[in-house]
C-alpha cells in the first residue's frame, strides 16, 4: 500500500499555518547517465535523485505497449521533484486502508481528526506520463560499489507510487544505494486484449507494469554504478503488490541476471493463477479486455487503436469495474510469465537467488474489511454463523477443515467475523510466504523467514500487527501523531540492519541485532518481530499453513489442467 510518509510535510504545514519560503535543499554534484546528466539535492548525508524517466511516456500510440527507452537529454537534468503517479482512481483504495489505520490505531479522536485533516491535503498528481525511479545515495562516489536495492511498491497493482513515501535517508545511510519505482498500474498496466497480443512479436499482453519494472531494472544495470551503487548486487524487494512482484519477476525469464537478492514483504504471487486466454477464478485477461471496449462504446476491428485515442476520462468506468478490474495483476502470457508463479517455484525454476520473506500476524485485521473473501481462491465471502463458517472450512479444506478450526477460536456466531478476519490473513499472505520459503529452501537456496507482530503502541489500538505495518520500520518512517515506543526506535534499527546486511551479503545476520535462523526444511524458522522483542524459533503457524495446502494444491492442478 501507497502511505506514510508523504503525509508528514503537509500535516506539519496544516498544524502550524506557515509555509517557510526560501529554504530550499543544497544541489547534489551532477551524475552522468547514459540519458543525459542529472542533478539531485543532498539531505542528511545523502544525495537524492528524483523523478529521473526510465522509459518514453506510454502515451498515444505506446499506450499498452513495452516500455521503450528513453530519449536522451544534454543539459542537466534537475532531479528535486517527483514524477507524478501512475494513473490510479482517486478517493478510494488507499485513502480507504489509511482511514481503516487511523482508526484503529489507538490514537486520540483529535489526533485522528488532524491526520484525517492532512491526508486530505496530500493529493498526489497522477498521469499516464509516469514512468520515472528515484534513487537515494549515500556515497556517489564509493571507493567500493554499494549494494543496490530496488523497491516496488504495493497497492494491488491499481494504486500506489515510488515517490516521496519511500524516500528513506536512514535505510540508505545503512550503507545501500534505495531506487525506488512507479510502474504502469491498473487498466493501462494490466489490460490484455487479443489484438495486443498479435501486435507483440511475443504474443504478449496484459504485463506491461511487469514490463516497466524489468524496464527499471535495465535502468540500474545500465546507470546505478555512476550513483555508487554496484550493479551486480541488486535485491529486489516490495509490499504486498510489490512483494507479488517480487515473486513473479523471481518467476520470470525476462528478469534473470538483472537482480541477486530479494525480498517479499506480505506478498508472493502464489495467490494469482490468471492467464490471458482462459477462465480461471477471474474470467480471463481477454475477456476483461473485450469488456473494457464494449463498456466505452468500442467494438469490431481495431478497437486497440480506438481505445489508444480515449482519454484517461472516458475510460475511468471501465477501470474500476469490479469484475474487470479483478484481472489487472501480472497474468500468465506464456512469455512475460509461462507458468503461475507457485508452480514455477514447485518445479524449482525460479531465480537461485537468496530469499528473505514474511508476513504480519494480523494481515487481514483491515483488509478483510474491504472486501476481500476469506479463503485466497475461494468464491464464498464472508461467513457469519458458526454453520456457515463450518461449511466455508469444508468447503475449501476437505479432511482437514477440522484441523484447521482448532486455530481459530470460533465458538459461537459473534466470533465468526473475528475468524473470518484471522483467516483471511493466514490463507492470503502467510500459507503462501511459507509455501515459498519451503519451495525455495527445497531447490538448494538460502531462505530466511520473518513474521512480524510488533503494533501500535497504544494500549486503545484494534487492528493489531495489520497489513502493511512492517513498512515503518523498514523505512525508518511513522504516520505523524502515531502511537510509538522506544520500541519502534530499536526495532527500526534491528529491520534496517536485517535489510540491509542481507542486501549486502544474502544473509541478514549482523552484529547489532538478535540472530536469525535460517528456513530449512527440516528446520522451518522463522524471525519473530515482536511487539517486544526479536528472537528466532519455529515456525509459530505451520500447523494451520500445512492444513491449507491441499487447497493451494488444487488450485495449481487446475491452472495446469487448463494450459495443457
Amino acid at each position: 500500500m501507497n502511505l506514510f510518509t508523504r503525509l508528514i510535510p503537509l500535516i506539519a504545514l496544516s498544524l502550524s499555518g506557515l509555509l517557510i519560503s526560501g529554504c530550499s535543499a543544497p544541489a547534489s554534484q551532477i551524475v552522468i547517465t547514459q540519458s543525459g546528466p542529472v542533478q539531485g539535492i543532498t539531505s542528511e548525508g545523502v544525495a537524492i535523485f528524483r523523478g529521473i524517466p526510465y522509459a518514453v511516456p506510454p502515451i498515444g500510440d505506446l499506450r499498452w505497449t513495452p516500455p521503450q527507452p528513453v530519449q536522451s537529454w544534454a543539459e542537466p537534468l534537475i532531479a528535486d521533484t517527483y514524477g507524478p503517479s501512475c494513473w490510479q482512481p482517486t478517493g478510494i483504495g488507499n485513502d480507504a486502508f489509511i482511514s481503516a489505520l487511523v482508526a484503529g490505531s489507538g490514537m486520540s479522536e483529535f489526533s485522528q481528526w488532524l491526520l484525517k485533516t492532512g491526508a486530505g491535503l496530500a493529493e498526489a498528481s497522477i498521469a499516464e506520463d509516469c514512468l520515472t525511479l528515484n534513487v537515494i545515495t549515500p556515497e556517489i562516489n564509493s571507493e567500493k560499489p554499494l549494494p543496490v536495492m530496488l523497491w516496488i511498491h504495493g497497492g494491488g497493482h491499481q494504486y500506489g507510487s515510488g515517490g516521496d513515501t519511500y524516500e528513506s535517508t536512514s535505510l540508505a545511510n545503512n550503507g545501500v544505494v534505495l531506487v525506488t519505482i512507479n510502474y504502469r498500474l491498473g487498466i493501462y498496466g494490466f489490460m490484455a486484449h487479443p489484438e495486443l497480443a498479435a501486435e507483440d512479436a511475443n504474443g504478449s499482453s496484459g504485463n506491461y507494469g511487469m514490463l516497466d519494472q524489468i524496464a527499471a531494472l535495465n535502468w540500474v544495470q545500465a546507470n546505478i554504478e555512476k550513483f555508487g551503487g554496484d550493479a551486480n548486487n541488486v535485491t529486489i524487494f516490495g509490499e504486498s503488490a510489490g512483494g507479488h512482484s517480487v515473486g513473479q519477476l523471481m518467476a520470470s525469464p525476462l528478469s534473470r541476471g538483472l537482480f541477486h537478492k530479494a525480498i517479499a514483504q506480505s506478498g508472493t504471487g502464489f495467490q494469482q493463477f490468471q492467464t490471458t486466454d482462459q477462465t480461471n477464478e477471474t474470467i480471463s485477461g481477454f475477456t476483461a479486455g473485450r469488456k473494457i471496449a464494449a463498456m466505452v462504446g468500442v467494438n469490431g476491428s481495431e478497437e486497440i487503436t480506438k481505445l489508444r485515442a480515449m482519454s484517461v476520462e472516458a475510460l475511468a468506468e471501465a477501470a474500476t469495474d469490479l469484475e474487470i478490474s479483478s484481472t489487472f495483476h501480472p497474468q500468465v502470457d506464456g512469455y512475460v510469465l509461462p507458468k503461475p508463479t507457485s508452480q514455477i517455484f514447485a518445479l524449482g525454476e525460479q531465480a537461485p537467488v537468496p530469499l528473505m520473506l514474511g508476513s504480519n500476524a494480523d494481515e487481514g485485521s483491515v483488509l478483510y474489511y474491504m472486501g476481500l473473501t476469506p479463503v485466497d481462491g475461494s468464491i464464498i465471502t464472508g461467513p457469519e454463523t458458526v454453520k456457515q463458517w463450518d461449511s466455508l472450512l469444508r468447503e475449501e479444506f476437505g479432511d482437514q477443515a477440522d484441523a484447521l478450526s482448532m486455530h481459530y477460536a470460533v465458538d459461537g456466531d459473534g466470533d465468526v467475523v473475528k475468524g473470518a478476519e484471522q483467516l483471511m490473513g493466514d490463507s492470503w499472505f502467510g500459507r503462501h510466504a511459507y509455501f515459498m520459503a519451503r519451495r525455495h529452501s527445497a531447490a538448494g537456496h538460502p531462505t530466511f523467514m520473518y513474521f512480524f507482530e510488533r503494533r501500535s503502541a497504544s494500549p486503545d489500538e484494534t487492528i493489531g500487527a495489520t497489513h502493511a505495518f512492517e513498512i515503518f520500520p523498514v523505512f525508518g518512517s511513522t504516520l505523524p501523531l502515531w502511537p510509538t515506543d522506544a520500541r519502534d526506535e530499536l526495532l527500526s534499527k534491528e529491520m534496517q540492519s536485517y535489510w540491509s546486511s542481507f542486501a549486502k551479503a544474502g544473509d541478514p545476520n549482523n552484529d547489532s541485532a538478535p540472530a536469525w535462523l535460517r528456513f530449512g526444511l527440516l528446520q522451518p524458522n522463522e524471525m519473530a518481530l515482536g511487539h517486544e522483542k526479536s528472537y528466532s524459533r519455529p515456525v509459530a503457524r505451520m500447523s494451520r499453513y500445512e492444513a491449507m495446502n491441499g487447497q493451494l494444491l488444487r488450485r495449481e492442478k487446475r491452472a495446469l489442467e487448463l494450459s495443457e
